[in-house]
């Protein structure tokens, strides 16, 4: 079982969510009498997301806030997430609530065979638009670097700390953790895939669906192709 763990929550005008999944996270977690602490990234949210941590914050000790004082896109905020979490494993999952984070206990008994258990989507609850580019996406990655996990974005992921810190992520953009990913993998790490919800997205728009972070993602995707 796990011993300690940190779960960060990149967050993105969020107010209306992130609130419900810090506490349902912390209930989980203490239900279990595990060692752990909830980080939120913050990623210069132009909402109330950081007035709404900092309220929690109040009662909660093991709720703490990082904020960035300007956007740096996904891969950035994956960084802060990993560079800021102290325990042995690392959970992360998105701050839109399309996860239902309290599905971390469907993760928590593989961690004593495997390095990396991911979540993996069995019915998408996306727009139809989104569900073509996901689709799209995933073949591509498979095409360029053979096949890795069922659904590489889903963002449901439980990390041991120790495989994180033997690689690097370069890229800043959405395809941060398809590159994460590709690395675990490609360096010998034993993967779990775990069936997971999807929830339809109540509040808000996908920051996928952004010319400019498609671009920038693409660009990644690229780059770190050539290289490799």
């Amino acid at each position: 079982m796990v011993k300690g763990i940190s779960v960060f929550l990149p967050a993105y005008n969020d107010e209306k969510t992130i609130g419900k999944l810090i506490l349902e996270a912390a209930s989980v977690l203490d239900s279990l009498g595990i060692d752990y602490e909830i980080i939120v990234i913050d990623d210069c949210s132009k909402d109330a997301t950081a007035r709404v941590v900092g309220g929690i914050m109040e009662s909660h000790e093991r709720v703490r806030l990082v904020r960035h004082t300007e956007n740096r896109d996904y891969g950035g905020v994956l960084k802060t997430g990993f560079a800021s979490a102290a325990k042995e494993w690392v959970f992360y999952t998105d701050g839109d609530g399309q996860y239902d984070i309290k599905e971390i206990v469907k993760l928590l008994p593989y961690a004593q065979d495997y390095d990396l258990i991911n979540g993996y989507i069995r019915k998408r609850m996306d727009s139809p638009c989104r569900m073509i580019l996901g689709k799209i996406y995933q073949i591509l990655i498979d095409t360029c670097f053979g096949k890795t996990l069922k659904y590489i974005n889903c963002d449901f992921r439980l990390i041991k700390k120790a495989i994180i810190e033997r690689i690097t992520i370069g890229s800043d953009s959405g395809f941060a953790p398809a590159e994460m990913v590709i690395k675990i993998i490609r360096g010998g790490a034993r993967v779990k895939e775990v069936a997971v919800a999807h929830l339809p997205r109540r509040y808000g728009h996908s920051q996928f669906l952004n010319l400019r972070k498609i671009v920038n993602l693409f660009r990644d995707l690229l780059v770190f192709l050539i290289r490799r």
